[in-house]
């Protein structure tokens, strides 16, 4: 057999293998070229929802059971829920293009008509934004800013506004209305009071001293952080509770309830037939310390 003879098996499974490897780099470069003409909806991430948390629906006006919306991400909303004929409740958005979902239907663009809710209740979250978000109604309601520099105005029912880190204006209109910082993700305990002064209440997470929330004097209620806070009432009765952390909470005038928990700090009543309530169940400490309070109450250690 001459060389030549002998060297063609080798040579004829070298172009093979060549070939071979060949075919594969041309289907993963055709693999490659193909992605590049895909839609740019395919590839591209969606767009951010980070503000969103538990029953999160961006833009969607639903109410079954409980009337919620959840404003879309990105914009400056203006968010007004009213009563409509019939005993069925209008949201109004126009910043945002509306979607429906089960117990409404859509007006317009920006108008979406519910069923009136059968718990009584309303979500209403800005996410995020420069938001205003006004409830016309008698509902219960939780009216929630989030970030950004948000005005929350409650109807005439009993309302929670949560204005989210930024300078907020909180406005309680009618009812028992209640300013809470438990549910903003502050790093900070806060200082928050229900005088009606401009500017003076949340923590640096909302600005800096003289812009920060603006507590409204028709909000009668505080509800603190995790952290210490100091929180002061009005003359008026006044249901404060400090949340966790070690608060020096103040009721000044009226019948006030003051409620410390998970930690050591003051509860004075101030004027008027004052509850005070040191609630440590979940941690081993020394209750709070009671002034002014005509009734008190310790729970768990040192209970």
């Amino acid at each position: 057999m001459s060389a030549r003879e002998s060297s063609d098996p080798g040579g004829r499974a070298a172009n093979s293998g060549l070939r071979g490897r060949a075919r594969r780099v041309a289907g993963v470069l055709g693999g490659v070229a193909a992605l590049a003409v895909l839609p740019v909806a395919l590839v591209a991430q969606p767009a951010t929802a980070a503000p969103c948390y538990g029953d999160c629906q961006p833009g969607v006006v639903r109410s079954p059971g409980v009337l919620k919306y959840d404003a879309p991400v990105g914009l400056n909303d203006q968010i007004t829920v009213s009563p409509a004929p019939g005993g069925l409740f209008t949201v109004t958005d126009p910043a945002a293009t509306l979607i429906v979902g089960p117990g409404c239907t859509l007006v317009t663009p920006h108008e979406a008509r519910c069923a009136a809710p059968t718990s009584g209740t309303m979500a209403v979250r800005g996410l995020d934004g420069d938001d205003v978000i006004t409830n016309a109604t008698g509902l219960t309601a939780r009216l929630s800013g989030d970030a950004g520099n948000d005005q929350v105005v409650g109807g005439s029912g009993d309302d929670t506004l949560i204005g989210g880190v930024g300078g907020d204006v909180l406005r309680g209109g009618g009812g028992s209305d209640t300013a809470q910082y438990q549910a903003t993700p502050n790093l900070l305990g806060v200082r928050a009071d229900l005088d009606g002064a401009s500017g003076d209440d949340g923590s640096a997470d909302d600005g800096p001293a003289g812009a920060r929330d603006t507590i409204a004097a028709d909000v009668e209620n505080l509800e603190g952080t995790n952290f210490g806070d100091v929180l002061i009432g009005n003359g008026g009765p006044n249901v404060i509770n400090g949340g966790g952390g070690s608060d020096q909470i103040q009721g000044l005038g009226g019948d006030d309830d003051l409620t410390g928990e998970s930690g050591t700090g003051t509860l004075d009543g101030g004027a008027g037939g004052d509850h005070c309530t040191s609630d440590n169940r979940s941690v081993s400490a020394p209750p709070y310390t009671f002034v002014g309070c005509e009734f008190t109450l310790i729970i768990g250690a040192g209970g």
